[in-house]
């Protein structure tokens, strides 16, 4: 019996153990990642862009009731709706991925 070749500079591919380590959550609780929240988008030109100044307004294609759409690596994880905490804005979930 022949032995596969291996290309130079790789090594061998040894089997998958049949059962791997449980990774303990306390481990990952911890992992700081970045949420952002999506409100909507707007569309201008890069001479509008260049025009704006400190206290412009930029138009969003939301309303005022529509969701909040939070992301995970651009990856949409849950819904929500834009709430008022003090002087700072919070989203209240109403819907979280599965």
């Amino acid at each position: 019996m022949t032995e596969p070749k291996i290309k130079p500079g790789s090594a061998p591919v040894e089997p998958k153990s049949a059962s791997l380590p449980k990774i303990n959550p306390a481990l990952i609780d911890t992992v700081e990642v970045g949420l952002d929240g999506f409100l909507g988008s707007a569309r201008m030109t890069v001479g509008e862009l260049l025009a704006l100044e400190k206290g412009g307004v930029i138009t969003l294609d939301a309303t005022l009731n529509t969701a909040v759409e939070l992301r995970l690596n651009g990856v949409a994880v849950a819904r929500g709706e834009l709430v008022a905490v003090g002087d700072n804005f919070a989203v209240r979930l109403t819907e979280i991925a599965s």
